[in-house]
């Protein structure tokens, strides 16, 4: 007979982790990736300035370092709080950098 070992459970529930977090991680860059297009576009076509670039780029540097944070928030055991935090950075960065270049090319 073998005994329940909760420490399987906790490094599958780090790997499930990992991976939707790289999952999220590859979603919001095609967005910043989009983004940057955009952008480019509104510079050749509206001739706005290179400056316009800064906003995605910050979105592009700061959503790794979250996503550390969340990770070690989740590696404290704050499973529930990492996974909703990481969830909602995603989607208002999501949506921010929509409303960006809606407000860029429009």
């Amino acid at each position: 007979m073998q005994k329940y070992d909760d420490n399987k459970n906790k490094s599958g529930m780090k790997i499930i982790f990992m991976v939707a977090q790289m999952m999220v991680l590859s979603v919001v860059y095609i967005f910043v990736y989009t983004s940057f297009l955009a952008v480019q576009y509104s510079i050749t076509n509206y001739g706005t300035s290179s400056v316009m670039y800064f906003p995605v780029f910050v979105a592009l540097v700061v959503f790794p370092v979250l996503l550390y944070q969340y990770r070690k928030m989740f590696n404290a055991g704050r499973m529930l709080y990492a996974t909703t935090w990481m969830m909602g950075t995603a989607s208002l960065t999501i949506v921010l950098l929509y409303v960006y270049i809606a407000q860029v090319t429009g």
